[in-house]
């Protein structure tokens, strides 16, 4: 029931920052957070810059009485620090729905049910607070790890956190001209390579990007 639309890779201030409710001053829009042309464009660092765009696209759905129903998939770039299960550009999943009388619930439950879909199984979860601009109340995602990723035996060292998630703020939905008083709604954006990951067991996420040939013909 979710309709797919591309993200893009290069983006304006607008959809990457204002429109997803983050303050002025915030230290994601500095340039060594975020890769910035000299123009001032950005390379998006999350398909959340997509989230306005696809709100005012199909908010006649909502006077229908149809949901907003969005999966959106893209390449993002981060300023990160690398390791097993953190790289500079990767691919990301972000989901939009908004309907009336949504609620934590129903996020819990697309969640779950694409989670144990994906993965053939009924999977341990976890769901903790966190904080993201453009989301209230958010979340942090967490999935079982797998044994190829353990890290050691502390309970923080058994879970991966797969993606963010939570209800979308009131101001978000303001900047689509959707009205928060009657309409509510939820999004995620998880990276999709951190899934293969967990499937396939492969244990370092920088494969994906090291244009190693033994490692892509496992997939052939």
């Amino acid at each position: 029931g979710f309709t797919s639309i591309d993200s893009r890779e290069i983006d304006d201030d607008y959809h990457m920052f204002t429109s997803l409710n983050f303050p002025e001053g915030h230290p994601a829009r500095d340039d060594y957070d975020t890769f910035m042309t000299t123009e001032g464009l950005i390379a998006p660092a999350h398909t959340s810059t997509m989230q306005n765009r696809v709100l005012k696209m199909f908010r006649p759905n909502l006077k229908q009485g149809e949901p907003i129903a969005v999966v959106i998939p893209g390449r993002v770039f981060r300023n990160e620090d690398l390791d097993v299960t953190h790289e500079h550009t990767f691919y990301q999943l972000e989901g939009v729905f908004v309907a009336e009388n949504i609620n934590v619930g129903n996020l819990i439950a697309v969640l779950q049910a694409f989670m144990n879909e994906y993965f053939g199984q009924v999977l341990k979860t976890k769901i903790q607070p966190f904080y993201f601009p453009f989301t209230e109340p958010s979340f942090e995602f967490a999935i079982e790890r797998p044994k190829a990723l353990k890290k050691g035996n502390a309970e923080a060292d058994q879970w991966l956190e797969l993606l963010g998630c939570g209800m979308i703020h009131p101001e978000v939905l303001k900047h689509a001209d959707i009205d928060s008083n009657k309409y509510t709604g939820f999004a995620w954006g998880g990276g999709i390579e951190r899934l293969v990951l967990m499937k396939n067991n492969i244990e370092d996420i920088r494969h994906f990007e090291s244009g190693k040939l033994d490692f892509l013909r496992q997939f052939k």
